[in-house]
C-alpha cells in the first residue's frame, strides 16, 4: 500500500478547503472505508465528467474524491467550500450537479456534493440547491 502510514499532517487551509480537510478527517476516522483517492483537478489522467454550460459548450468536471467502502460500494464525492448557504461557490455548480447525477445514475455509482456548515459535513445527491437548510442537504454520517 503506497499510502501506508500516510497522515494528513500536510493538509492546511492553504492547500485544501475546509470542506476537503473535514472530509479527509472524516474518512480517516471511519472503519468502513477501504481507501480514498484524491482526484486531480485537470488532465486526461484523472477522472472527469462532461457537463455543458448555458450555451451548450462542453467542459470537464473533476470530482474531488473516489472512495471505496469495505463492503464494495464506490462513492464519488465533490466537496464544495463556502459555509454560507447563499454563497455562489461555483458558477457552474448546478450544471455540474446535474451532469454528475446523470453520470452516477448511468454507471450505478454512489455520489454526492459535500459541503460544510459550522464544521459539520452535509451531502446532497437528490435535488440541487445552494440553501443548506433545505432537506436535500443531509448530514454526511447519515448517508455515507
Amino acid at each position: 500500500n503506497a499510502y501506508e502510514n500516510y497522515t494528513s499532517g500536510f493538509v492546511t487551509s492553504k492547500v485544501r478547503s475546509n470542506s476537503e480537510q473535514l472530509f479527509e478527517q472524516y474518512c480517516e476516522s471511519r472503519d468502513d472505508i477501504d481507501w480514498v483517492y484524491k482526484n486531480g483537478d485537470t488532465g486526461q489522467q484523472y477522472f472527469s465528467v462532461v457537463y455543458t454550460d448555458a450555451v451548450l459548450k462542453q467542459w470537464l468536471f473533476y470530482p474531488d474524491y473516489i472512495v471505496m467502502k469495505k463492503e464494495g460500494t464506490v462513492w464519488i464525492i465533490e466537496t464544495k467550500g463556502g459555509e454560507y448557504q447563499d454563497k455562489n461557490i461555483d458558477r457552474q455548480i448546478e450544471n455540474k450537479f446535474s451532469a454528475f447525477k446523470r453520470y452516477a445514475g448511468e454507471k450505478d455509482l454512489q455520489w454526492g456534493f459535500v459541503r460544510d456548515l459550522d464544521n459539520q459535513l452535509y451531502i446532497n445527491n437528490t435535488v440541487f440547491t445552494l440553501n443548506m437548510t433545505d432537506k436535500s442537504w443531509v448530514a454526511l454520517k447519515e448517508v455515507f
